[in-house]
């Protein structure tokens, strides 16, 4: 019984899949690079490195948020740093 080589990369593939969409919607919600995260997100090996590192990544965009609070409230952002 001969076992087809292609076969075997299909469970990487369908992995790689999921955690390119997942890096994907990440980036686009923390408000990074969106095409940079989601091509490393479809790299086999890499994406589940990267996976870990971004699920804990801070969110850009509400600390951009919070910057413009506090400069309306005439307080300096970089105080807080």
């Amino acid at each position: 019984m001969q076992h087809n080589p292609i076969l075997q990369f299909i469970p990487l593939m369908i992995v790689s899949l999921v955690l390119g969409v997942v890096a994907h919607v990440l980036a686009k919600d923390k408000g990074r690079n969106v095409l940079a995260w989601t091509v490393l997100g479809f790299l086999p090996i890499v994406n589940f490195m990267c996976a870990w590192y971004f699920v804990g990544a801070t969110n850009l965009r509400l600390e951009r948020k919070v910057d413009a609070l506090l400069s309306a409230q005439g307080k300096d952002p970089k105080a807080f740093d």
